[in-house]
């Protein structure tokens, strides 16, 4: 089988973007204009006196002696990155130590240490139902979707919190967890030991002989080639239709998005519009002289967020999409990091987004072309079905199927 790979010029597409020559975004010609309110609306005197004649106050008369002047500097911090950001999201900015960071750092590449599982926790029956077993994860071959953990490490998981379950299942690499199962009316204990794992976040099913199901479901590092990949063997099959599931996808790698985005696009299409600080405009442009032709129509939800919209906005915007499902999440802001002097990182945003057609979905999401409203508790449950069986009771899938065939 001959498989294209991606073109490798994306990235000197971004490098290259054009700045200025790009038509300005609805309200942004003249001044930068937020997208949410930022501003002090009353007068403040003696700002940074006023702060420390607070703290001094706190750490002399608060009613425990355990404050620490560190704690109110990392409390301060934390309050500014929540002023600055959304009133819908306020912890979309955050500061992280060291050690914090490599976490979020495992889940941006894809590979974390796990069980290689996922579950839902059911408070009421206390026990966490299977819904997915990742191929070749430690819990491959020994669980099954649909699966029911009572116990962990023989501790009973009624009564327990979500953060307490989560707690019970944390390990480091190596570290080894006994779990009860019930299947059916079988109940047995099984033994996982923690492993660095590689997600699953794109995978592609044929339906048919010409339409497929491609599941994106985070866009992190190195997805892109992932993708391309996958949508070569697909071509290769002869498949000319596709149905991106991105329900639930919260997001992940910036740039990746847009190297995902370009694979669809043309050379000198319009990938996305970015502005920044003092009206600085930019396009991304894709740079790519061979793309992939297939029809597509897109699943989104209101779980559907940041990078997924802007695939599915740069698509629609391009006439290479249809949108079916409900309005996504609403971010269209991007953030960038930086690393202080104490190896603590800091992120904050640092850009508005557009579609390529110049509208922002910053706190409104963008609306699907067709609407089908799904609960997240029907949706999860469809998820644990194979795609031939979710074909017959997925209402958005086979909405999407109906409009590809007809």
């Amino acid at each position: 089988m001959t498989i294209r790979k991606r073109p490798l010029v994306f990235l000197v597409a971004a490098i290259s973007i054009l700045l200025i020559a790009c038509p300005s975004p609805a309200g942004t010609d003249s001044a930068f204009e937020p997208l949410f309110p930022i501003e002090l609306k009353h007068d403040f005197p003696q700002a940074q006196k006023t702060f420390q004649e607070a703290k001094d106050l706190i750490l002399e008369n608060y009613y425990t002696a355990g404050i620490s002047e560190d704690a109110l500097y990392w409390a301060a911090i934390q309050g500014m990155l929540r002023y600055i950001s959304p009133p819908k999201n306020p912890e979309l900015a955050k500061i992280w130590t060291a050690g914090q960071y490599e976490h979020i750092l495992e889940s941006l590449t894809g590979v974390q240490v796990s069980l290689g599982f996922q579950s839902t926790f059911n408070p009421k029956e206390g026990s966490l139902d299977v819904e997915e077993v990742s191929p070749g994860s430690p819990a491959a071959d020994i669980l099954q979707p649909l699966d029911r953990i009572l116990r962990i490490n023989k501790t009973p998981l009624k009564g327990k919190s979500v953060a307490e379950v989560q707690a019970l299942l944390a390990g480091e690499e190596g570290d080894q967890v006994e779990l009860t199962v019930n299947r059916d009316i079988k109940i047995f204990n099984v033994t996982l030991t923690h492993e660095k794992v590689e997600a699953e976040n794109v995978k592609a099913t044929a339906l048919d002989n010409s339409v497929a199901l491609l599941e994106i479901k985070r866009f992190s590092a190195g997805l892109s080639d992932k993708l391309a990949e996958e949508l070569g063997a697909l071509e290769e099959q002869g498949i000319t239709r596709l149905i991106i599931d991105m329900r639930d996808n919260p997001g992940g790698v910036f740039m990746q998005a847009l190297a995902c985005a370009e694979l669809f696009l043309p050379e000198k299409a319009v990938v996305l519009r970015t502005l920044k600080r003092d009206t600085q405009k930019a396009n991304y442009i894709s740079n790519n002289k061979n793309p992939f032709n297939f029809e597509c129509i897109i699943l989104v939800n209101q779980r559907t967020a940041s990078s997924a919209e802007i695939l599915a906005a740069s698509l629609r915007d391009n006439g290479k999409a249809v949108i079916v499902g409900t309005r996504t999440y609403g971010k269209g802001v991007f953030e960038k990091t930086f690393t202080l002097e104490n190896g603590c990182r800091l992120k904050f945003i640092t850009g508005a987004m557009y579609s390529p057609g110049m509208q922002s979905w910053q706190g409104r999401g963008l609306a699907p072309d067709f609407l089908v409203e799904q609960d997240e508790k029907t949706l999860a449950g469809l998820r644990k079905l194979p795609p031939a069986q979710r074909m017959k009771k997925d209402v958005a899938l086979i909405t999407a199927h109906k409009l590809l065939l007809r």
